[in-house]
């Protein structure tokens, strides 16, 4: 399994919501964050707008068929369809709402744009807010394949007109349409040279980083995962450290305890399988790793997991 699959193939989607607004010009909504952190996106299908952040200068274009994606990010923003247009605060929008649709405007051009957020675990959040950029622009004009295409064709029909079961079908297409836009994104030209995604991208690093994900608990070293990059092991110390920030070693101890605290959180492992599970010979010794990257040892971890989950379902 490769290192993007791995990362979002547990991820689980909550409280998935959606919103579809058929805004004539002029019109303008100021939208004044979340509370809580998610992952908000949004489909242009026809028209256009401007976005705007509170702490940017110079406004976003969007054109039909752009996607945008806030990824945990709380900041309020401004979308109008002129910068001299009457802005209303968005939760008096809401007012307007009739089965998810918002009409709204001066009843000139028309603008369509399918929006919706959904939540994460608070035990998947941190790892995908430290791997991924805070805001994706994914233009109509750059590549996109045929099956993202698919996805956005799909939300749009689904959200034009809901039938049966339709939110369950929107929430999976939500799933498809983030992996999809990641996928495009780390693709791009507009991809930083540094980071997760641009370590996983790269030939050589990637390779390095998929061996980790797929034998996390083999005996790693520097000079053993340089050989998997086909590099020398200063070279691959080098560039990955300048890439990624960290050490080979650091980023495996990360992951490693990542999917440790997964396993902890199923409560269907002892401590010493978790631990022979992601590459340490004793209990001990992981423990003490643990409780240093996670700030407790694994047995508080589970205590408070399980009382976190069962204030979640309350």
């Amino acid at each position: 399994m490769d290192p993007l699959s791995e990362v979002f193939g547990s991820m689980r989607i909550q409280d998935a919501i959606y919103t579809r607004l058929e805004a004539t010009a002029p019109w303008g909504f100021h939208y004044p964050g979340d509370t809580v952190p998610r992952i908000r996106f949004g489909l242009m299908v026809r028209g256009s707008a401007l976005l705007k952040f509170k702490k940017q200068r110079q406004a976003i274009s969007l054109s039909a068929g752009d996607v945008f994606i806030f990824i945990l990010s709380d900041e309020a923003f401004t979308m109008v369809d002129h910068l001299r247009s009457t802005v209303a605060d968005y939760r008096e929008l809401r007012k307007l709402e009739v089965d998810r649709v918002i009409h709204y405007g001066g009843g000139g051009p028309l603008t369509t744009l399918v929006s919706g957020s959904f939540g994460m675990s608070a035990f998947e959040a941190p790892l995908i807010s430290t791997i991924l950029p805070r805001y994706l622009h994914l233009q109509l004009e750059q590549n996109r394949s045929h099956a993202f295409q698919s996805v956005l064709d799909l939300l749009e029909a689904e959200t034009a007109q809901p039938g049966i079961a339709s939110s369950r079908l929107i929430s999976c297409l939500y799933e498809s349409l983030f992996v999809y836009a990641i996928r495009a994104y780390a693709s791009s030209s507009t991809a930083p040279p540094k980071g997760w995604l641009a370590a996983t991208s790269d030939k050589h690093l990637g390779k390095a980083i998929g061996a980790m994900h797929s034998g996390i608990d083999r005996n790693w070293s520097v000079a053993s995962l340089a050989r998997e990059a086909r590099m020398s092991r200063s070279a691959f110390a080098l560039k990955f450290r300048t890439v990624l920030g960290q050490t080979p070693l650091e980023y495996l101890t990360q992951w490693r305890m990542y999917k440790a605290g997964a396993m902890i959180r199923s409560d269907h492992m002892s401590f010493s399988e978790v631990a022979s599970s992601v590459g340490y010979g004793s209990e001990s010794s992981f423990s003490r790793v643990f409780k240093r990257e996670m700030g407790v040892a694994p047995r508080e971890y589970r205590r408070k997991c399980a009382l976190l989950e069962s204030s979640v379902g309350e």
